[in-house]
């Protein structure tokens, strides 16, 4: 059941590359379409408010399925989550896609578990099991790093708790989403950025680099929970909402004078990481602010890839003051703000190593595990979740 779930969930995370790829390219295509992501944002908000009833509640409504298991996840939310996320990138909105695989997948690790199988005796502690499975699926197969999606399937559910009791199916749906993906020549562009020999001075580096880190993380979780509460309390109809929310983007656009911080925003990763062009020191800010604005307003999308990105800028900014390689500092940025922001240390650690390679494994563990610490409990995935305080360590 669990590589059914893989096979499931890797092939809707190819096709939905493949759309999303197709979707961005039309938009930096044809410029105008930025125009049109007020429409859009609101075709998205009302096919929700038509069909999505408790999908609407996403990524949130999966953690807390598998924390006390309801039946709640409907199938419905896969093409929902589908459609939502490709309106917004086609209109320009600054928002990632991780979100969408994970509820892609646990959507169909529902749909599979609803399937008759008495002999196995699919109760609900097992059709957790199944969600788990779906959610590490989902960020396996779309981030080609199956080693990790395993593990976060267990790890980003609740703070300070590892799942371990999902260890064998999420392994098996993460490493068959993966290889479905594969399979289906679906291509994740990898960097090589070099690592650097590991010592008392990098780690006192690293260390203070941890802080910066820690604080845009936080500060980020914070910015989007806030401004989505703020923007739902005071404009009641989602429909109008992401309206706006367009609005809001084209006008960060017209005063920022630029396109580049619109959609994953992965067009600087080849400056960071092969110097293919300059990088303004405050780059990551800006891309902080329209990915707060566009999933704040409502947009569907995730907060991972601009999380990345945030993160790989965030590192080319302070990499000087330093004293150390750009991308070397930007490779673990790119990692650690993820790491902080998602309260998954030990998931992002091996993403790390699967993306950038072993020599990073000194550097990400100190980096990913003290920025954990720091940020507290807050998270893109609700704080509330907290099995462990940290303060407890």
């Amino acid at each position: 059941m669990g590589a059914l779930v893989g096979v499931l969930a890797g092939g809707a995370s190819a096709l939905f590359l493949w759309l999303l790829e197709r979707a961005i390219h039309a938009q930096v295509r044809h410029g105008w379409l930025l125009w049109l992501l007020p429409v859009f944002g609101a075709a998205s908000a009302w096919l929700y408010r038509r069909f999505g009833k408790v999908a609407e509640g996403g990524g949130t409504l999966v953690m807390d399925e598998v924390l006390e298991f309801r039946g709640r996840v409907p199938a419905r939310m896969a093409p929902l989550v589908l459609a939502g996320t490709l309106l917004t990138h086609l209109g320009g909105g600054s928002a990632g896609r991780e979100g969408t695989a994970i509820q892609m997948g646990a959507s169909l690790a529902r749909s599979v578990g609803r399937l008759p199988w008495p002999w196995l005796r699919v109760t609900q502690s097992r059709q957790r099991l199944l969600l788990m499975a779906g959610v590490s699926a989902g960020f396996g197969s779309l981030f080609g790093t199956p080693v990790a999606g395993a593990v976060f399937g267990m790890e980003v559910i609740a703070i300070g708790k590892m799942h371990y009791e999902g260890l064998l199916i999420c392994a098996m749906a993460s490493f068959a989403g993966d290889g479905i993906c594969r399979l289906l020549n679906v291509h994740h562009t990898i960097f090589h950025p070099a690592a650097i020999g590991f010592d008392a001075l990098v780690a006192f580096k690293l260390a203070l680099f941890t802080l910066p880190v820690a604080l845009v993380a936080g500060s980020f979780s914070e910015a989007t929970h806030r401004l989505a509460a703020l923007t739902g309390r005071i404009i009641a109809n989602p429909i109008l909402r992401a309206f706006l929310g367009g609005c809001a983007v084209i006008l960060l656009v017209l005063a920022f004078r630029s396109r580049d911080f619109l959609n994953l925003g992965t067009d600087w990763l080849p400056r960071v990481f092969e110097g293919a062009g300059p990088v303004p020191s405050w780059a990551f800010a800006a891309k902080f602010i329209f990915t707060a604005v566009t999933l704040g307003f409502g947009f569907k999308g995730g907060e991972v890839t601009p999380l990345f990105v945030i993160g790989a800028l965030l590192g080319a900014a302070l990499a000087p003051i330093l004293d150390m390689p750009v991308p070397f500092v930007a490779a673990i940025g790119f990692i650690a703000v993820f790491a902080a922001a998602s309260n998954t240390p030990i998931a992002s650690t091996l993403m790390g190593i699967e993306l950038f390679g072993s020599g990073f494994v000194s550097p990400l563990v100190l980096t990913c595990f003290l920025a954990y610490v720091l940020v507290g409990h807050r998270g893109i995935y609700g704080g509330h979740r907290v099995h462990t305080p940290k303060h407890h360590a």
